[in-house]
């Protein structure tokens, strides 16, 4: 007679099973090693990569390029010159319409720019559209890329 557990299962069919598991387990961890292993081997080797195999972070890694392409415009916002009062400097508010979460309520918001104007060629209440560029001051990160509409006098 054969030794019952609790659930009526002999002890035997339970050692069986737990041990099929465990081998399945550990061909399945094998497998996703040699996965990961051979899609690393035939990718091209990364820039900077040093002995241990992790590439450089491409904030450390510099461009050696002499004729570099100008850089694109990032980011682009459409707002309002309220503010033409400072030199070569415009002050424009970017409005956005957002859904409250909880009461699925439209709310226009709005931030402030500081915005690079060189020409010096909007007023105040132009429509303008602005785009991202490397900082000129602290906080003007923005220039003037064209004006979509003058304001009317």
């Amino acid at each position: 007679m054969s030794r019952m557990d609790r659930g009526g299962v002999p002890l035997m069919a339970l050692d069986r099973s737990m041990q099929r598991s465990a081998s399945m387990g550990l061909l399945l961890g094998l497998l996703l090693v040699a996965v990961a292993w051979f899609s690393s081997a035939r990718s091209t080797p990364t820039v900077g990569a040093s002995i241990t195999g992790f590439a450089r972070s491409p904030c450390t890694m510099r461009s050696t390029a002499v004729f570099a392409e100008p850089r694109k415009i990032r980011q682009v916002l459409e707002g309002r010159v309220i503010s033409d009062k400072m030199d070569k400097s415009r002050t424009v508010r970017v409005e956005r319409l957002v859904r409250h979460p909880k009461y699925h309520k439209r709310m226009r918001l709005s931030k402030n720019y500081i915005v690079h104007d060189p020409l010096e060629q909007t007023e105040e209440g132009d429509l303008v559209r602005i785009g991202a560029r490397s900082p000129v001051s602290k906080r003007k990160t923005f220039e003037v890329v064209d004006v979509v509409r003058k304001a009317i006098k």
